[in-house]
């Protein structure tokens, strides 16, 4: 089963690749920063060069060891307080260590080498790789609990997307089962009386199984398709009630791209069909209509009768499921009502948008 993704979840390899495209970027730029800083400090661009040629690229080495010590050695279950404690004492401990090899290499230097703060290497270099290794720090574990929260986040919408997808698959296996066991009912109440229609029946259904198997595994159809289904489904139902069934259909052409879930059409064409019949002994006519609305699809299909309970009380197993389905596939965007007019019920669904899932069994 294949779902339209919504979103992309970050894996490690894209994740590292780009941490260590940044690190190497972010250090290039720290070191074209220092040598530039130690060069309006020292005035003297050898002793601004060397320092830099040493302490960046050790800097450099010092963060990316931090990072896969981090990443794959240290373990998860240690509180937070505890790895910034930690974190906090590497920063001293490498500021100093930094700020200690750049003194030596200044003191190769004659005194007047340094025009300002002369005798405070040590000091300013400390004082500038603690607020650099700081800052490193802070962004580090910033952007690793961001891109943490956003795989959690993913993997929540992956998991609530195939739990959709999953009941989607248990309602469809609900449809065709229902209208398949029903029509095999016509069928075999037809063989004793009337053979032949049976037989023709026969065919007929096993040219709708054979769209049905076609079609089987999309989670919606195109209306064209659900209309050509639905006139299967009347064409075997025609034979059992002879000249007693008639069917109309009005199909706005701008609506016929339109998806609706797998039977839509089929399921209120049966369940039309069912009290149609139960409602007259004379023939009986099944309407469908689908037309555009402004942003709306509105698709009814009427049948004579009386509604017992106005307002939908009176939904059975089918309809239900395809409440369920409407719902999963159009969350927000959908309504299905029951209502009487001129002593004929109208089953109508109204649909905005597009579904949300597209799902491959």
């Amino acid at each position: 089963m294949n779902v339209r993704p919504i979103s992309q979840e970050l894996s490690p390899d894209d994740a590292s690749f780009g941490f260590w495209r940044a690190q190497l970027m972010v250090w290039i730029i720290l070191a074209f920063i220092g040598f530039f800083s130690r060069l309006a400090i020292f005035g003297n661009v050898m002793a601004a060069f060397w320092p830099t040629v040493a302490q960046e690229p050790l800097a450099f080495v010092l963060t990316s060891a931090a990072a896969i010590v981090h990443g794959r050695y240290w373990p998860k279950k240690i509180p937070f307080i505890l790895t910034f404690v930690f974190s906090v004492l590497l920063c001293l401990i490498a500021s100093a260590l930094l700020a200690s090899i750049g003194f030596f290499i200044n003191q190769s230097f004659p005194p007047e080498a340094v025009r300002i703060l002369p005798g405070n290497q040590f000091r300013l270099g400390f004082i500038y790789y603690m607020g650099v290794f700081s800052i490193w720090t802070l962004m580090y574990i910033g952007i690793g609990a961001e891109l943490a929260a956003r795989n959690e986040r993913i993997s929540k919408m992956k998991a609530e997307t195939r739990a959709v997808q999953l009941e989607l698959e248990h309602l469809q296996r609900q449809v065709e089962p229902h209208f398949l066991f029903n029509a095999l009912n016509a069928v075999v109440a037809e063989i004793g009386e009337r053979p032949a229609i049976a037989e023709e029946m026969t065919r007929r259904l096993a040219d709708y199984l054979r769209y049905s198997l076609d079609k089987r595994g999309h989670g919606t159809c195109r209306v064209d398709e659900e209309i050509e289904a639905a006139e299967a489904y009347i064409r075997i139902q025609a034979l059992r009630f002879d000249q007693k069934l008639e069917y109309q259909c009005q199909v706005d052409p701008n609506a016929l791209d339109f998806h609706l879930p797998h039977m839509t059409l089929q399921g209120l064409v049966e369940n039309a069909i069912k009290h149609g019949m139960q409602a007259t002994s004379a023939c009986f006519l099944i309407n469908i209509s689908v037309r555009c609305k402004g942003d709306e699809v509105i698709i009814e299909v009427e049948n004579p009768g009386h509604l017992y309970a106005p307002g939908g009380a009176a939904r059975g197993g089918g309809l239900n499921n395809l409440c369920r389905r409407l719902a999963l596939f159009y969350p927000d965007r959908h309504e299905f009502s029951l209502s009487q007019r001129a002593g004929r019920t109208v089953a109508q669904i109204r649909l905005r948008g597009g579904p949300v899932v597209s799902v491959t069994y």
